[in-house]
């Protein structure tokens, strides 16, 4: 129960705070802001604390472990979610871990459990179904096996011969 609050996490003034604790996975630049966006929203409450966190995904290729990103790409990503987050008033902190690609949902759900996350939130699945399907889903294996609530952002409508850049701004997001 955070501090100044009362049964069922009610504040002086009688308002609930539905999550006092909320784990924003940011996986790159281009998602991050309709994360952030979601968080902010959620994060009104003065007392809400934000973790911000990426993940540094790297997968054996031979005798070398490889990254798709340098450290200080990753740091980059990280540290730009946490200023955007302090900026919107809140309790902001995080930062890089690193994770096999086969062990990216273990990693936010351990993050979780160590941070005492109310909420988990995800930005849209990068596989899309079929791949899901064949190959398995960050996604759903982090709400399969959160023992706190998981929001998961909405893939954008992508239009054929659309690429990643040319999708519309979401509304409201």
């Amino acid at each position: 129960m955070r501090p100044g609050t009362g049964p069922a996490g009610r504040d002086e003034s009688g308002v609930s705070a539905m999550f006092s604790r909320i784990l924003a996975a940011i996986a790159d630049v281009e998602q991050s802001q309709d994360v952030l966006d979601l968080v902010k929203g959620l994060g009104a409450d003065d007392g809400t604390q934000v973790r911000a966190l990426h993940l540094r995904e790297t997968e054996l290729s031979g005798y070398r472990w490889l990254s798709r990103e340098s450290n200080d790409d990753a740091a980059f990503v990280a540290e730009a979610a946490i200023f955007e987050l302090r900026m919107a008033g809140l309790a902001a902190g995080g930062g890089v871990r690193y994770a096999t690609c086969d062990r990216v949902a273990e990693r936010i759900l351990a993050e979780a459990r160590t941070f005492k996350a109310d909420l988990i939130v995800l930005g849209s699945p990068r596989r899309g179904e079929f791949a899901a399907r064949l190959f398995g889903s960050v996604t759903q294996r982090v709400i399969q096996r959160s023992a706190c609530a998981v929001i998961v952002l909405p893939r954008r409508r992508r239009r054929p011969g659309q690429s990643e850049a040319q999708l519309p701004q979401q509304a409201g997001a």
